[in-house]
């Protein structure tokens, strides 16, 4: 297909066509339940074996890596830090893993989840991914690293036999139903839920799903997708926003409050609920002021990861980018007095003259004073 568009566009015809078919396919599967799928397993395994074992070793990004990057061998706090930034790169891209925590039945439910479904999972995904791309490496060295899996394939189709596009269309079709999974359940659903959340009565989940949809089309993906060095940093840059939200959320919950809410509360925009009356109309305002005290450190360092070409700054900066998740979650908790002025009546005894008394017009639910692990 004949490219029809500039150099500036960070896409070609053929990538347009693919992403709106694509886009296509998810709008009927953003009403449909999701459901388990294990064929991008199957696949990811096949392509992994076939690479090795023509590879017949690890590839030249194990044996020699100096010798691919063009780089020496790094040393002391050189590699130090390349490690820290690959630690907040990972953190970075599922700090919003708990998004899926809230299909938990029960509190606590999702601790085994995380504790070793997450890291089995990343750990073999980035296994499998790193050695097939060195294997590549190997055995099409004129090609360039192939990270991105559809780049892969490609090369599959350009350097071996005819025979082997059967192969590429069917692990193709499988990792096409793995995206079109995570599109659906990390975007559409995830982004519905919180949509429905702030306008209930008139966005359910479903409608937000579409809202979304709509919206991933107006940021451009193919920017952050095809722009050297882009799509890493924007990754690496999760932690950078989302960090500072953590923090806030952690010293909420268990330094204040220590895990004691007024669930009930939580649903009355009106006075007499604890929490309508201590902030204003319901909104901490103290909450995104800490948020962007915790995100400027690092925005200098996070400019100049995404644009190294235009911004330029010193490597201090970009060593306090490198510590953005845990540097703006410690931020984000130095807030540690009760300026909300509701904690004296959580921690009143069982005993007291209030309770006694029975409850008042907005704790006629069990739910009064819980605790959310014993909800």
């Amino acid at each position: 297909m004949p490219n029809t568009f500039g150099p500036d566009a960070a896409m070609e015809t053929n990538d347009l066509v693919a992403f709106i078919i694509f886009w296509l396919a998810c709008l009927p599967s953003l009403l449909l339940k999701p459901e388990s799928c294990v064929l991008v397993l199957i696949a990811a395994l096949a392509v992994f074996l076939w690479a090795f074992v023509k590879q017949g070793n690890g590839g030249p990004l194990f044996s020699n890596p100096e010798a691919v990057y063009g780089i020496g061998n790094l040393q002391g706090s050189q590699l130090a830090w390349v490690m820290v930034r690959c630690i907040n790169s990972g953190i970075g891209g599922w700090a919003g893993g708990v998004n899926f925590s809230r299909y938990a039945v029960h509190p606590g439910d999702q601790v085994y989840g995380q504790i070793f479904s997450i890291p089995l999972c990343l750990l073999g995904s980035n296994i499998l991914g790193i050695v097939t791309t060195s294997c590549a490496r190997g055995f099409y060295p004129n090609e360039p690293l192939l990270w991105k899996l559809y780049d892969f394939l490609q090369a599959i189709q350009r350097n071996e036999a005819p025979a082997a596009r059967a192969a590429v269309f069917f692990a193709a079709f499988a990792f096409f139903l793995s995206q079109l999974s995570v599109t659906v359940v990390a975007c559409g659903v995830v982004g519905g839920m919180d949509l429905a959340a702030l306008c209930p009565r008139y966005i359910d989940i479903r409608r937000g799903s579409l809202i979304i949809a709509i919206i991933g089309i107006c940021i451009n993906p193919w920017k952050i997708m095809n722009t050297a060095n882009s799509f890493i940093s924007a990754i690496s840059g999760y932690a950078v926003f989302l960090g500072p939200l953590t923090g806030i959320m952690f010293a909420d919950y268990h330094l204040l409050r220590h895990r004691r809410i007024k669930l009930s509360h939580l649903f009355l925009p009106q006075i007499g609920s604890d929490y309508w009356c201590a902030f204003w109309h319901g909104l901490n305002w103290r909450a995104p002021i800490t948020w962007v005290l915790g995100v400027w450190a690092s925005l200098p360092g996070f400019c100049a990861s995404v644009t190294p070409v235009s911004v330029i700054v010193s490597d201090t900066w970009v060593h306090v980018y490198f510590l953005s998740w845990p540097l703006s979650v410690c931020i984000s908790e130095v807030d540690d007095d009760d300026v909300f002025g509701t904690f004296e009546e959580l921690q009143k005894p069982k005993d007291s003259k209030e309770e006694k008394e029975g409850p008042d017009h907005l704790s006629e639910s069990p739910t009064y004073i819980t605790s959310l692990e014993h909800a």
